[in-house]
């Protein structure tokens, strides 16, 4: 963050209101703008989001969501939160997305919704994916927390079931400190949210003494704040500009390093794809962890890839039908990716990959 961000929260303490207003409206609108999505819900973050946006589709106890087995803990705790059951999916090697292949015999009749997880920018095959919903009559939730600055076809990632969720946490590519943002172009989850978020109260009725109680849900207080939205809309003034630096970033790793036989880079399309993090596969846990190591020792810090959420304690269970995602996890690393970093930084960081493996 610079003087833009600076400029923008001064004017809110200024203006001597901080709760959700007029910034927070402008934020959600550059962010309508961006996705192509009608409408916008800013949110305390991307788990909240996560919640809201189940709940919105009337997702609770006794209901089931599919869930990937490879992505962050909130994606299956924020339905445990609605009172329903995640039921977790293998991921195919290709994207690490949910495997299409396998989704259909986890489906029961307590099935609701399909979650899927965009990781890193990738998408399954959505086409296939909608025929499934469709037969099953099942809701599609789009955990798009790694997904800003990403399309499939034409259409902006987050924005192609029926609603998607976005996270504005420290290390994303813009960042509000934390916060979320729910997309949707369906007028009616839409209201669902933001009267969610906002205590149950009732929505669309300018508020006075006489009804500003009129809580007609049960609700939370999820609502975004003026100055996340004035650095939000600072940062988004910068996406555009952090999109291409993630690009050339991504090409840069995979020009000094794809020629490595222990290195293996998942296909990822520039044009369309904007890697949060530049990801690469080792050939075993042992290696990956030795790379580890090495790159410590000369100032590089790195991060594996999320565990498979079957062998987190929450949701313990066999691990024989993951075999892909444990797989994956032992074998992912995250290298440095900040948008900050200097090609002579990334060079360097390379150079030392090289120095490990030769």
């Amino acid at each position: 963050m610079d003087k833009d961000e600076k400029k923008e929260l001064l004017s809110v303490i200024d203006s001597g209101w901080f709760t959700e207003a007029k910034k927070t409206k402008e934020f959600e609108k550059l962010f309508c703008d961006f996705t192509k999505s009608k409408f916008a819900c800013a949110v305390t973050s991307g788990t909240t989001g996560l919640f809201l946006a189940l709940k919105a589709l009337d997702v609770g106890t006794g209901d089931e969501v599919v869930v990937p087995d490879l992505t962050f803990v909130a994606s299956a705790n924020a339905v445990v939160e609605t009172g329903a059951k995640p039921v977790f999916v293998d991921i195919e090697a290709s994207s690490l997305n949910i495997d299409l292949d396998k989704i259909e015999q986890k489906i029961t009749k307590k099935t609701k919704a399909i979650m899927i997880v965009n990781f890193n920018g990738r998408v399954t095959n959505f086409g296939r994916l909608r025929n499934i919903a469709k037969k099953k009559n099942l809701k599609i939730i789009e955990d798009a927390a790694h997904s800003l600055g990403s399309w499939y076809k034409n259409m902006h990632q987050g924005t192609i079931g029926d609603i998607g969720v976005f996270s504005f946490s420290t290390p994303k590519i813009i960042t509000t400190g934390q916060g979320g943002m729910i997309v949707t172009n369906n007028k009616k989850l839409y209201s669902k949210c933001m009267q969610l978020k906002d205590f149950g109260r009732k929505q669309g009725v300018k508020t006075n003494m006489k009804n500003s109680f009129d809580h007609e849900i049960i609700g939370y207080n999820y609502k975004f704040t003026e100055f996340q939205a004035a650095v939000g809309i600072s940062q988004m003034r910068k996406l555009k500009k952090r999109i291409a630096i993630k690009r050339k970033m991504f090409k840069q790793y995979y020009d000094a390093l794809s020629n490595l036989d222990d290195i293996r880079f998942l296909e990822t399309d520039l044009k369309k794809i904007t890697p949060w993090m530049i990801d690469i596969l080792l050939k075993s846990e042992k290696q990956r962890d030795k790379l580890i190591d090495y790159l410590m020792k000369n100032g590089i810090e790195t991060r594996i890839f999320y565990p498979p959420i079957h062998k987190l304690t929450p949701y313990k269970k066999s691990i024989n039908e993951f075999k892909i995602t444990n797989e994956i996890s032992k074998r992912g690393l995250w290298l440095p990716s900040s948008s900050t970093l200097k090609d002579r930084e990334i060079d360097y960081i390379c150079k030392k990959i090289q120095s490990f493996f030769n």
